[in-house]
């Protein structure tokens, strides 16, 4: 039973992610009078898009072996665990020196770049190291 569960995630998820919207949709109205469609527009195709990658997922797998061993599970927490110290390393140090050129103002948007951009490249080095 378990295994049919984690099956469909993607699928669970993207239900729940329209779900969501449209229940905070609903208080939105409720409390402000506005209805924004154009966010249940932009999460229709992605809870579609979800379903669409499960359903291809689960009728591509017909045996029972597992998608990944032991071995690359263990690979991918290391480098998650690397990146991540790695990153905050370089955050604090970057911060550090912010700080030491007197910037009181740090932008928002630098901000949001340097997250981007650290989920793109773990993204990235996790499809490397799960090829291996």
């Amino acid at each position: 039973m378990k295994s049919k569960k984690r099956k469909w995630t993607l699928a669970y998820g993207g239900i729940a992610l329209l779900i969501g919207i449209i229940l905070a949709q609903t208080f939105t109205y409720i409390t402000k009078v506005d209805f924004s469609t154009a966010s249940i527009l932009g999460v229709l195709p992605v809870t579609i898009v979800l379903i669409i990658i499960n359903l291809i997922q689960v009728k591509r797998k017909k045996d029972e072996t597992p998608e990944l061993d032991e071995r690359t599970v263990n690979n991918m927490f290391k480098f998650y665990i690397y990146s991540s110290h790695i990153f905050l390393g370089l955050l604090f140090i970057s911060l550090a020196i912010i700080t030491f050129m007197d910037i009181r103002n740090v932008s928002t948007s630098h901000l949001w770049i340097i997250i981007l951009a650290y989920m793109c490249c773990s993204g990235i080095g996790a499809l490397i190291v799960k090829r291996q």
